[in-house]
C-alpha cells in the first residue's frame, strides 16, 4: 500500500508517525554537514581510543608476563625449597639420628649421614642437631665440626618461633592419643618447618624437622629427641641455579624492589612470622614493551590513511544522506505495517488509538472498536495452501476497507485477526450498522485460482467511551465479546455488555478452584456398573467424577469440565481420575475399569508413557483398563491420534469408541483405529419403545460389532422394555440406571457383593415396563 492510497483512505489520524515529511528534517546540506562533522568526531575519537587501549592493553600485558615470572620463581623456590624438607625429614626420622641425640654422641657425619651426594649441598650450609630442650648438640660447616655460636649469636632468636611452632605439633599429636581412634583428628602431623633467616651477612633458608622415632607402647605417637635445623645461604650458585631452570636473567637479592625501573621485577621473601626479611629480583623478560616500540610507527601510518579516507567519506556522506532519509521512511512504514496486505499492525493501531478516541470524546461522539477473525480459517490453509488463504486475507480486508469511512483505522494484527476501530459515530447502532455491512462483505464467495471460497467472521464490539477509553481495556473486552460470538456459533457480531466480563470472572474463580480441589482432594470417583448381555453381572465399570465442593456440596462434571477443558486443566483432572481407577481396580478384581480420555489428554505425547507409568505403579494387567474417546478428537487431529492409539494398543490397554452415532459415525474409524469396543450413544435407546428406525439402527449396529469382532455397549437403558429388546438381538453390554446409578467405591463393591438394600438406598433403581 502507497503512502498516499494510506492518506487517502484515512487509515490513520493526520499525525501519521509513519509518513516522514521533507519540511520535519533538516535541509540536505545541512544534514550532509552534520553528518560530516559527526563522521569526523567518531573518527578522532576511535583513533584516540585506539591508542588509549593499545598503550593500556601494553602496560597490562606486561604487568601479567611479570606476575607470571613471579608465579615461576615463586613455585621453583617453594619447589627446592620442598626438596630440602624432604632431605632435612629423611635424616631426622632415621633411628641412627634419634639414637645419636638421644645418647648425645657425635657420630653423625655429614657425607655419610647428612646428605646422600655432595651435589646435594650449598657451600656454606649450616646444619645445627638441638635437643630436645632446644640447646645446640652438634654444629657443622663443610664436613668440620664447628662452635655453636652462630646459633647463640646469630640463628637462635630467629628461628625460637619456629621451633616453638613444630613443638606445639608434637604436643598436640601426643594429646590425640588419649583420644578415641574415631574421634582423633585425621590432619596428617607436621614434622618440619621453614624459615628465612639472616646470617653471615646474607640469607638462608632454615629448615628444621623433628627428630623422632614411633612410640612403640603408643600406636600413631611420635617420640621426640631434638631438631635437625639445615641452613642454605643463598648464594650465587644458588642464584645460578635458578637463573637456568627458569630462563630469568640477573637473579638477585635486594633489601627493597625497586619500583622506578619497570624491567625489575621482584618477589618478597618472608619468614615464618610474615616478615619481609629480602627481596628476590631479576630482569624481565616480558616482551611487550619493545612490541610496543616496534608497532608505534605502523600505528602511525595507519592513522594517517584513516584520517585521507575520512576526508573522501565527508563528500560522500553529502549524498548519503537522502538515501539515509529514504530508508529510515521505509524501516519506519515497515515496523508499522503487515508486510501482506499493507494494513496498519498492532503497534500503528497502538499509537493511532488515543488520539481518535480524543477527537472523539471531544466531539461527544462514539467510538467502537471492533475485534474479528476469519472463522474456521485454518481449514482454508489445510486444504489450499497458504498462498491462496494470503489472497483470501488480502481479498478480506480490501472488503473491509470498501465498507468503512475515512478517519476509520483497520489493522492486521496476526493471520486471521483484524482490528478495526470505527470513529465518529452518532451511536452504538450506526456501529452495529457498519459491522453487518462488514458481515455482509465478507460472506460473499471468494475467487481464487478457479477456487470458490466461503468464509465468515466473528466480530466482539465494544462501545467506547461507554465501555472504556484505554487501548488494553477495550482490547480485553472486544475480546470477551469475540469469544462470545464463538460460542453463539461464529458468523455474527455481539456487543460487549456488563455480565460477559461477570462470566469470565465466573470462569476464572470456576478455575482456580478446580486448581485448589486437586491439592484439597475434593474430587471424588463414582463408578457405574457395565453389566453382561443377561443384565446378571457386571463385568466393567465406567469412571464419572464428582466434585464435592466445601459450599456448594456435590458439583456434577457437566459444570466444570468444559471449563477444565478449555483452560488446560483438563490434562490434570484427567490424570486424576485415570490414576483413581487404577487404585480402585486393585479392589475390585474381575471389573474392567471404563475411563474417557479427553481431546487434549489424547494430543499430549507423554499420554502413553503415563498410562504404562500406572499400570506398573498399581501392578494392574493392561487389558483392565479401558480408555473411551470420542469422534470429535479422531477429526481433529487424525495424524496423532493415530500414532497415541497405536502405541497404547501395544501398552495393551484396550480402547473404546463412545458415544457412536452422534457425530459423522464414519465407519472408516472402525478399520482405522481398531478399536475393542463401540459405545451406542443413549440417543438411540430412548425410542427404542416405539420407534422402529431406532430399532432397526441399534440391531445393525450390534450385527455390524459382531461381525468385525468388536464389542458393543449400548447406554441408557432405563426402562425393562429396552432391555428385553436388547437381549433379543444379540448380546451387547449394557448400562444404564436400570441396573444402578453411578456410585462411590464403596457402595460400588457392596452393590456387587448383593447388599442393594445397605448400599443403594441412595439411588433410585428406575424400572418402568
Amino acid at each position: 500500500m502507497s503512502e498516499e492510497t494510506d492518506k487517502s483512505r484515512g487509515w490513520a489520524t493526520g499525525n501519521n508517525p509513519a509518513l516522514l515529511p521533507a519540511d520535519r528534517f533538516p535541509r540536505r546540506n545541512k544534514m550532509a554537514r552534520l553528518i560530516a562533522f559527526g563522521l569526523l568526531l567518531v573518527i578522532c575519537a576511535a583513533l584516540i581510543s585506539g591508542y588509549t587501549a593499545f598503550q593500556y592493553t601494553t602496560e597490562k600485558a606486561i604487568i601479567y608476563e611479570s606476575e607470571k615470572e613471579q608465579r615461576l620463581i615463586s613455585s621453583n623456590l617453594q619447589v627446592y625449597r620442598d626438596s630440602l624438607a624432604y632431605e632435612v625429614e629423611r635424616i631426622a626420622l632415621s633411628e641412627k639420628a634419634y639414637n645419636t641425640v638421644r645418647a648425645n654422641e657425635q657420630n653423625l657425619f655429614l657425607d655419610e649421614d647428612l646428605t646422600p651426594t655432595k651435589n646435594n649441598r650449598g657451600d656454606r650450609d649450616v646444619f645445627l642437631i638441638l635437643d630436645r630442650d632446644k640447646r645446640p648438640q652438634s654444629a657443622y660447616r663443610q664436613d668440620l665440626p664447628w662452635h655453636n655460636e652462630i646459633y647463640e649469636g646469630q640463628l637462635k632468636d630467629q628461628i625460637a618461633p619456629t621451633i616453638d611452632a613444630l613443638e606445639n605439633n608434637l604436643l598436640n599429636q601426643k594429646d590425640q592419643s588419649s583420644i578415641p581412634a574415631p574421634l582423633r583428628s585425621s590432619t596428617p602431623i607436621e614434622l618440619s618447618k621453614r624459615d628465612i633467616v639472616r646470617f653471615d651477612g646474607g640469607i638462608g633458608l632454615a629448615t628444621i624437622a623433628a627428630i623422632a622415632q614411633p612410640d612403640p607402647n603408643a600406636p600413631g605417637v611420635l617420640n621426640h629427641a631434638g631438631y635437625l635445623v639445615w641452613i642454605r645461604q643463598l648464594d650465587a650458585n644458588l642464584m645460578d641455579n635458578f637463573e637456568s631452570v627458569t630462563g630469568m636473567r640477573n637473579i638477585y637479592l635486594t633489601s627493597s624492589p625497586n619500583a622506578e625501573n619497570p624491567d625489575i621485577v621482584s618477589v618478597p621473601l618472608d619468614n615464618a612470622s610474615g616478615e619481609t626479611i629480602t627481596y628476590l629480583s631479576w630482569t624481565t623478560a616480558a616482551a611487550s614493551k619493545a612490541l610496543y616500540d616496534e608497532l608505534l610507527p605502523y600505528m602511525l601510518a595507519v592513522t594517517l590513511v584513516i584520517l585521507v579516507v575520512a576526508l573522501g567519506l565527508l563528500y560522500s556522506s553529502v549524498r548519503l544522506a537522502d538515501r539515509l532519509l529514504q530508508n529510515e521512511a521505509r524501516a519506519r512504514y515497515a515496523s508499522l505495517h503487515d508486510a501482506l496486505t499493507g494494513l496498519p499492525n498492532r503497534a500503528y493501531f497502538s499509537e493511532a488509538l488515543a488520539p481518535i478516541l480524543r477527537k472523539t470524546r471531544m466531539e461527544k461522539k462514539t467510538a467502537g472498536l471492533v475485534y474479528m477473525d476469519l472463522d474456521h480459517f485454518k481449514q482454508i490453509n489445510d486444504s489450499l495452501g497458504h498462498m491462496i488463504g494470503d489472497e483470501v486475507i488480502c481479498q478480506v480486508a480490501e472488503r473491509i476497507k470498501g465498507v468503512l469511512r475515512a478517519g476509520d483505522l483497520l489493522a492486521r494484527i496476526s493471520g486471521d485477526e483484524f482490528l478495526i476501530l470505527m470513529a465518529g459515530r452518532a451511536n452504538a447502532t450506526e456501529v452495529e450498522e457498519t459491522c453487518l455491512e462488514i458481515e455482509q462483505a465478507i460472506t460473499r464467495p471468494y475467487m481464487v485460482e478457479k477456487n470458490r471460497i466461503l468464509t465468515t467472521a466473528s466480530l466482539g464490539v465494544v462501545i467506547s467511551p461507554e465501555f472504556g477509553t484505554e487501548m488494553n481495556e477495550l482490547l480485553r473486552r472486544g475480546d470477551i465479546a469475540l469469544y462470545q460470538a464463538k460460542e453463539m456459533g461464529r458468523a455474527r457480531h455481539v456487543v460487549f455488555q456488563p455480565h460477559m466480563e461477570e462470566r469470565i470472572q465466573m470462569r476464572r474463580t470456576i478455575e482456580e478452584e478446580i486448581e485448589r480441589a486437586l491439592k484439597r482432594h475434593e474430587f471424588e470417583n463414582f463408578y457405574q456398573p457395565i453389566m453382561d448381555a443377561k443384565g446378571e453381572k457386571a463385568v466393567a465399570a465406567e469412571a464419572l467424577i464428582r466434585w464435592n465442593h466445601p459450599t456448594r456440596g456435590q458439583i456434577s462434571p457437566g459444570t466444570f469440565l468444559h471449563v477444565a477443558e478449555e483452560s488446560q486443566l483438563i490434562n490434570k483432572i484427567g490424570e486424576w481420575v485415570l490414576e483413581t481407577a487404577m487404585k480402585d481396580a486393585t479392589h475390585l478384581p474381575g471389573i474392567r475399569m471404563c475411563v474417557n480420555v479427553s481431546p487434549n489428554q489424547l494430543r499430549h505425547p507423554d499420554f502413553p508413557s503415563l498410562v504404562e507409568k500406572l499400570l506398573t505403579r498399581y501392578e494392574l494387567e493392561p487389558d483392565r483398563i479401558e480408555l473411551e474417546v470420542t469422534e470429535e478428537v479422531l477429526l481433529n487431529d487424525a495424524d496423532g491420534v493415530h500414532e497415541t492409539l497405536k502405541e497404547l494398543h501395544r501398552i495393551g490397554v484396550r480402547v473404546a469408541l463412545d458415544d457412536f452415532g452422534t457425530g459423522y459415525s464414519s465407519l472408516s474409524y472402525l478399520r482405522l483405529y481398531n478399536f475393542d469396543k463401540i459405545k451406542i450413544d443413549r440417543s438411540f435407546v430412548e425410542d427404542l419403545d416405539h420407534d422402529v428406525d431406532a430399532q432397526e439402527i441399534v440391531r445393525a449396529l450390534i450385527s455390524l460389532g459382531s461381525a468385525i469382532n468388536v464389542d458393543i455397549c449400548v447406554e441408557g437403558i432405563e426402562r425393562k422394555s429396552q432391555f428385553k429388546f436388547l437381549a433379543n438381538v444379540g448380546d451387547p453390554l449394557m448400562q444404564g440406571f436400570l441396573f444402578a446409578r453411578p456410585m462411590p467405591l464403596t457402595k460400588f463393591r457392596l452393590w456387587r457383593e448383593g447388599a442393594e438394600d445397605a448400599a443403594l438406598d441412595d439411588i433410585e433403581l428406575v424400572e418402568q415396563l
